[in-house]
Order: C-alpha cells, then structure tokens, then sequence
C-alpha cells in the first residue's frame, strides 16, 4: 500500500455501510492505522459516495493525529 488513506466502503444492509480507513505513513516498514467505522446510512438525506469518503477521511486524519500525539508523549 502506498503512503497515504486508502478508504474502502462496503454496504452490509439496507441501513448500515462500513467505512475500512487506512492510513499509511511510509510506502514500505512504517506504520498502519486501520479504522473500521459502521455508520447507519441517512434515508431521508442519503449521502454520495464522494461524500461519505470525504467523511472518512477527515475522520482517519483526526485519528492519525491522535495516534501520532499518543506515540510522542
């Protein structure tokens, strides 16, 4: 995988689809963080697939963060 967020979304029913975030940050030996998210899909306001990545990536950016501060302190 190369550097980077890989996102992958996978529908499980009608009302759920599961966000696989994956942040990379070297192409070879770095580290991994993969994320699995399930969110409940909006019926009245459904979100586009553009959307929900866009989502997804602002999310695994928070957790990258987070996860940079924890190994720093």
């Amino acid at each position: 995988m190369a550097k980077g967020v890989d996102i992958e979304l996978a529908p499980l029913d009608a009302d759920h689809v599961r966000a696989k975030i994956t942040w990379s940050e070297q192409d070879v030996g770095g580290g991994k963080l993969v994320i699995e998210v399930t969110v409940k899909s909006m019926k009245t306001r459904p979100k586009t697939d553009e959307q929900i990545k866009s989502d997804a990536t602002a999310l695994a950016v928070r957790f990258a963060r987070a996860f940079a501060d924890t190994i720093e302190s």
